[in-house]
């Protein structure tokens, strides 16, 4: 396979770019120990080191370093790895190994999601959070059913009335200024404008 170009990424690091296609990055000193160099032809044995003894352990340590701050989904673990110039195979194989050890869990991710921001967000900006994350619309729609259920009968204006306890709103006193700002608020968390304006202008019973 023939390396296309050897592009510097940083005073340690470079991207190596193949014939096919396939993007690597490697540390200067592998590039010089290896002999690599633009236009060379890689042997099979060459390959096969840079991939299962040089990527392969260093794909899996970057991809537990980027789960220790927050957990993640498959699709931001991916996207992470990709942006590092790790190869599809490799990427593929570190999500696997991931996965078996249950390090990521897209369901987990979403349940977890879901608990948290039940009480705080509409249902619309939830699902549009997660689907972001890679997320799909079936299993997101499936834990948010799970979760209302769970809660009881779920109202959207229910959820708008506590936003606005919340943020002291004043139904009788509350300026024209006040108003669309309360609004700009709520839209932004996903809430319909229909929900959100009988909201605003009807206080609830006490």
């Amino acid at each position: 396979m023939k390396i296309v170009s050897i592009t510097e990424l940083n005073h340690k690091k470079s991207k190596i770019t193949l014939q096919d296609g396939t993007v690597f990055a490697l540390y200067k000193g592998e590039i010089r120990r290896l002999h690599l160099s633009e236009g060379m032809e890689l042997v099979q044995e060459q390959v096969e080191e840079i991939y299962h003894e040089i990527l392969r352990k260093r794909i899996k340590e970057r991809a537990l370093y980027l789960l220790k701050a927050a957990d993640k989904t498959e699709y931001e673990i991916r996207t992470k790895l990709k942006q590092a110039f790790y190869p599809e195979e490799l990427i593929d194989y570190a999500v696997d190994f991931l996965k078996q050890y249950r390090y990521i869990d897209d369901q987990r991710y979403a349940q977890n999601y879901i608990n948290l921001y039940t009480e705080r967000r509409s249902r619309r900006n939830i699902s549009q959070k997660l689907m972001q994350k890679g997320i799909s619309r079936e299993l997101v729609n499936e834990i948010l059913d799970e979760r209302e259920n769970e809660l009881g009968e779920s109202c959207e204006k229910e959820l708008i009335y506590e936003l606005l306890r919340k943020r002291k709103y004043n139904f009788r006193e509350t300026d024209k200024k006040a108003e669309n700002r309360m609004i700009g608020y709520l839209l932004r968390r996903g809430f319909g404008m229909d929900d959100v304006l009988y909201c605003i202008r009807h206080e609830p019973e006490e």
